[in-house]
């Protein structure tokens, strides 16, 4: 049953209840009136029940949403869909108004293989989430520094395999409040970039010393 016609149900149950009340207490029907009280107070034990089950359910079916990640990889800004509720989600699709795409107007997607994978996501199970990396932060705010930076859309997916009925809710974002923020909060995302750096700078030293060796060698 639709959510709001119950409500409304509920509602009329009460102010019926309350009325009858009423009408007893002016008739002076005591034993009515303490009858239709105790119906009045099972009738909102029961919408209190219900709500507390019903906000309950809610909580543990999937719930995807989509975030900016300027902090994780230095420098880079990355789109992230994530379950924040209890089950997993299937087949996840997201229906952009406007496409979001790179500085090189590269679309924005998570499908690793468009031309065969239908989805964007073919499963997401609870707390899980999925990065794709949108651009370099300084370069995609130069590029689109005269365009709208928000964006919004439709994600839809299934909660369940065995049933083709689709979940769907709307979704906005926007790149703007991120445009002023620092590029890291702290410093580890720069200093694991550059310690990445070291073995190929190792690489080079070791090289060199090599040649070093074999020029003494051949002396």
């Amino acid at each position: 049953m639709n959510r709001s016609i119950l409500l409304l149900a509920f509602i009329s149950l009460i102010i019926a209840s309350l009325f009858i009340s009423y009408v007893s207490f002016i008739s002076r029907e005591w034993e009515t009136l303490t009858a239709f009280i105790s119906l009045t107070i099972a009738i909102i034990s029961a919408w209190v029940a219900y709500e507390t089950f019903y906000i309950q359910n809610q909580s543990k079916r999937p719930q995807i949403v989509l975030t900016i990640d300027s902090q994780s990889r230095h420098s880079l800004l990355q789109l992230v869909c994530q379950n924040l509720g209890e089950k997993p989600a299937f087949n996840i699709d997201i229906s952009w108004n406007r496409p979001l795409k790179d500085s090189n107007e590269t679309l924005i997607t998570f499908k690793p293989s468009p031309e065969i994978v239908d989805c964007e996501i073919p499963v997401l199970n609870s707390k899980e989430k999925v990065s794709v990396m949108i651009d370099e932060i300084n370069r995609f705010y130069k590029h689109f520094k005269d365009n709208s930076m928000y964006y919004s859309g439709i994600i839809s997916f299934q909660e369940s395999l065995t049933s083709n009925k689709k979940t769907s809710y709307n979704f906005q974002f926007s790149f703007e409040q991120y445009s002023k923020t620092l590029i890291s909060e702290s410093e580890l995302p720069k200093t694991l970039f550059e310690l990445q750096k070291l073995p190929k700078e190792l690489d080079s030293i070791k090289k060199e010393l090599k040649l070093l060796r074999n020029i003494f060698e051949n002396k």
